[in-house]
Protein backbone atom coordinates (compact mmCIF):
# COMPACT_ATOMS: atom_id res chain seq x y z
CA UNK A 1 0.00 0.00 0.00
CA UNK A 2 1.53 3.36 -0.97
CA UNK A 3 2.51 5.72 1.80
CA UNK A 4 0.19 8.64 2.48
CA UNK A 5 3.11 10.79 3.61
CA UNK A 6 3.98 13.87 1.56
CA UNK A 7 7.19 13.85 -0.45
CA UNK A 8 9.85 15.91 1.34
CA UNK A 9 11.75 18.61 -0.49
CA UNK A 10 14.93 18.39 1.55
CA UNK A 11 16.72 16.35 4.22
CA UNK A 12 15.41 18.44 7.12
CA UNK A 13 11.82 17.98 6.00
CA UNK A 14 12.43 14.24 5.60
CA UNK A 15 13.80 14.04 9.14
CA UNK A 16 10.75 15.89 10.47
CA UNK A 17 8.41 13.50 8.65
CA UNK A 18 10.31 10.48 9.99
CA UNK A 19 9.96 11.89 13.51
CA UNK A 20 6.24 12.53 13.02
CA UNK A 21 5.51 9.15 11.37
CA UNK A 22 8.18 6.80 12.74
CA UNK A 23 8.46 3.21 11.63
CA UNK A 24 8.30 0.51 14.28
CA UNK A 25 12.06 0.17 14.03
CA UNK A 26 12.53 3.90 14.60
CA UNK A 27 10.24 3.83 17.65
CA UNK A 28 12.55 1.24 19.22
CA UNK A 29 15.83 2.85 18.15
CA UNK A 30 15.29 6.60 18.16
CA UNK A 31 16.44 6.83 21.80
CA UNK A 32 19.69 5.00 22.47
CA UNK A 33 18.63 4.30 26.06
CA UNK A 34 15.66 2.21 24.89
CA UNK A 35 17.98 -0.15 23.04
CA UNK A 36 20.23 -0.49 26.07
CA UNK A 37 17.23 -1.17 28.30
CA UNK A 38 15.87 -3.84 25.94
CA UNK A 39 19.33 -5.41 25.71
CA UNK A 40 19.62 -5.59 29.52
CA UNK A 41 16.13 -7.08 29.80
CA UNK A 42 16.88 -9.69 27.13
CA UNK A 43 20.15 -10.63 28.87
CA UNK A 44 18.22 -11.47 32.05
CA UNK A 45 14.71 -12.43 30.91
CA UNK A 46 13.57 -13.85 34.27
CA UNK A 47 15.03 -11.11 36.45
CA UNK A 48 12.73 -8.69 38.29
CA UNK A 49 14.25 -5.24 37.83
CA UNK A 50 13.63 -2.18 39.95
CA UNK A 51 13.99 1.02 37.95
CA UNK A 52 17.38 1.62 39.59
CA UNK A 53 18.63 -1.89 38.84
CA UNK A 54 17.46 -1.66 35.22
CA UNK A 55 19.30 1.65 34.88
CA UNK A 56 22.44 0.08 36.35
CA UNK A 57 22.33 -3.07 34.18
CA UNK A 58 21.49 -1.08 31.03
CA UNK A 59 24.15 1.55 31.69
CA UNK A 60 21.66 4.41 31.46
CA UNK A 61 20.42 7.01 33.92
CA UNK A 62 17.43 6.40 36.17
CA UNK A 63 15.83 9.38 34.43
CA UNK A 64 16.14 7.52 31.09
CA UNK A 65 14.44 4.47 32.58
CA UNK A 66 11.69 6.67 33.99
CA UNK A 67 11.28 8.43 30.63
CA UNK A 68 11.21 5.33 28.42
CA UNK A 69 9.64 2.64 30.60
CA UNK A 70 6.13 3.69 29.56
CA UNK A 71 6.98 2.93 25.91
CA UNK A 72 8.23 -0.55 26.82
CA UNK A 73 5.12 -1.17 28.91
CA UNK A 74 2.81 0.11 26.15
CA UNK A 75 4.46 -2.20 23.61
CA UNK A 76 4.21 -5.11 26.02
CA UNK A 77 7.98 -5.65 25.98
CA UNK A 78 8.04 -5.21 29.75
CA UNK A 79 5.45 -6.20 32.30
CA UNK A 80 4.98 -5.18 35.92
CA UNK A 81 5.76 -7.93 38.41
CA UNK A 82 2.70 -8.61 40.57
CA UNK A 83 2.84 -7.84 44.29
CA UNK A 84 6.26 -6.19 44.17
CA UNK A 85 6.86 -3.09 46.24
CA UNK A 86 8.53 -0.99 45.09
CA UNK A 87 7.47 -1.81 41.55
CA UNK A 88 9.57 -4.30 39.61
CA UNK A 89 9.61 -5.04 35.92
CA UNK A 90 10.50 -8.05 33.81
CA UNK A 91 10.76 -8.97 30.15
CA UNK A 92 7.46 -10.19 28.76
CA UNK A 93 8.74 -13.34 27.07
CA UNK A 94 5.38 -14.24 25.52
CA UNK A 95 5.08 -10.84 23.78
CA UNK A 96 5.14 -10.88 19.97
CA UNK A 97 7.58 -7.94 19.78
CA UNK A 98 9.95 -9.70 22.19
CA UNK A 99 9.78 -12.91 20.14
CA UNK A 100 10.65 -10.92 17.01
CA UNK A 101 13.52 -9.18 18.82
CA UNK A 102 14.91 -12.60 19.83
CA UNK A 103 14.52 -13.79 16.26
CA UNK A 104 16.28 -10.68 14.91
CA UNK A 105 19.05 -11.06 17.49
CA UNK A 106 19.64 -14.66 16.41
CA UNK A 107 19.61 -13.77 12.73
CA UNK A 108 22.06 -10.88 13.17
CA UNK A 109 24.41 -13.06 15.23
CA UNK A 110 24.19 -15.82 12.61
CA UNK A 111 25.02 -13.38 9.79
CA UNK A 112 27.93 -11.91 11.75
CA UNK A 113 29.40 -15.40 12.21
CA UNK A 114 29.16 -16.40 8.55
CA UNK A 115 32.47 -16.65 6.68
Amino acid sequence: MPSQQPEPSDEQELAEIRDEYPSGWRVLTQHESVGYMIDALMDAPDYHFSKSKLAEKAGVSRQSVHTHLDLLLRLGIVEVVDDASPAKYTLSSDNEVVRELHRLNGLVNQKLNEP
